[in-house]
């Protein structure tokens, strides 16, 4: 045999293992010989970050000293400076005890409602530190809010 059929005698010899390894029955085989074997963890994909930055108002309301008028039943009990926090929607409670208690330690809780209107309470007790007395419905009127028995400001 001439030596250039030799050499591609041999080169198809070492081809025919290569070509097994691809065809369809070897990976056949290679498949049911994993069955018994134990299932291999595979890492869960990381999320990408978004390409947009989600921005969040994370400011917290808080109080501000304000010009503040409270009156009750024709008694003003506060004229002057006090610390207001705002309750949204336009309702707050004036006169907070944020920064400790007040001298003037009466304070009132404006709540809006839906309709326009506001309900008031306040603590008629000066040492009750909860605004459980009711003073009705509000409305408001020049900045303030208003009804027959009390007169409520924050400016």
């Amino acid at each position: 045999m001439p030596l250039k059929t030799c050499s591609i005698a041999a080169a198809l010899l070492l081809l025919v293992p290569l070509a097994a390894c691809n065809s369809p029955q070897a990976a056949d085989t290679t498949a049911t010989a994993n069955v018994g074997a134990p299932p291999v963890a595979t890492p869960s994909p990381t999320p990408l970050p978004s390409p947009t930055p989600v921005t969040r108002d994370e400011t917290a309301p808080h109080s501000a000293a304000k010009q503040c008028r409270f009156a009750v039943d024709g008694k003003t009990l506060l004229d002057g400076r006090c610390q207001v926090y705002p309750m949204g929607d336009g309702g707050y409670t004036l006169n907070t005890w944020s920064a400790g208690k007040p001298a003037q330690s009466h304070f009132a809780v404006v709540t809006t409602r839906a309709d326009g209107k506001a309900d008031a309470t306040w603590n008629k007790d000066p040492d009750d530190d909860k605004a459980m007395d009711p003073l009705g419905t509000v409305t408001l009127q020049d900045g303030c809010w208003v009804n027959a028995r009390t007169r409520i400001c924050a400016r």
